[in-house]
């Protein structure tokens, strides 16, 4: 990723068809704050995988579906198509510790295995330290660039209103604040 104490430059690609550069783009998406969360998936070594995420979003009001995108690298969107499930687990402001630790590649859940429980639906959720959990069951995984595009139909959803969520910008972790 591009230094974010580095000045943008007004240099546009050339061409109606040539894509952006991946350090300017890198650096426009720093710029935008994203949810923090951790995906879980059964299987693994330890029952259960898990990956820290920044890209899980809604992706339909009818049918509930939500939608995460995760490096090729990983091996979770195959786990969650072959498993037919996943969570999404929005983190709370006070739980940065997690994300750093599942960070920078799918991690087995060693050290957060007692937080983790059967959900509903029995897909593996955090039980404690989120803003919402979404319980999907996988209906699509698709290529996307350097990354799979993993789509899933929520069957079950739980919030904590009262928790402030856990938010990514400019490589940092922080949270959001209301102004009134």
């Amino acid at each position: 990723m591009a230094d974010r104490n580095t000045p943008m430059t007004d240099t546009v690609p050339t061409g109606p068809d040539r894509l952006v550069d991946t350090a300017r783009f890198r650096a426009a998406y720093r710029q935008v704050p994203a949810p923090v969360a951790i995906l879980l998936v059964p299987g693994g070594p330890a029952g259960v995988t898990g990956l820290t995420c920044t890209s899980a979003t809604s992706l339909s009001g009818r049918p509930p579906m939500a939608m995460v995108a995760v490096d090729h690298k990983t091996h979770l969107a195959p786990l969650a198509e072959d498993t037919g499930q996943f969570s999404i687990n929005y983190l709370a402001a006070d739980r940065a510790t997690w994300a750093q630790a599942f960070a920078t590649r799918s991690r087995h859940l060693d050290d957060l295995a007692a937080a983790v429980v059967a959900g509903h639906t029995r897909v593996p959720t955090l039980a404690t330290g989120t803003t919402a959990v979404l319980e999907c069951r996988t209906t699509a995984v698709h290529h996307g660039g350097d990354h799979w595009i993993l789509c899933g139909e929520v069957l079950h959803a739980r919030a904590q209103t009262d928790a402030k969520p856990l938010l990514y910008l400019g490589g940092r972790y922080g949270t959001f604040h209301h102004d009134t």
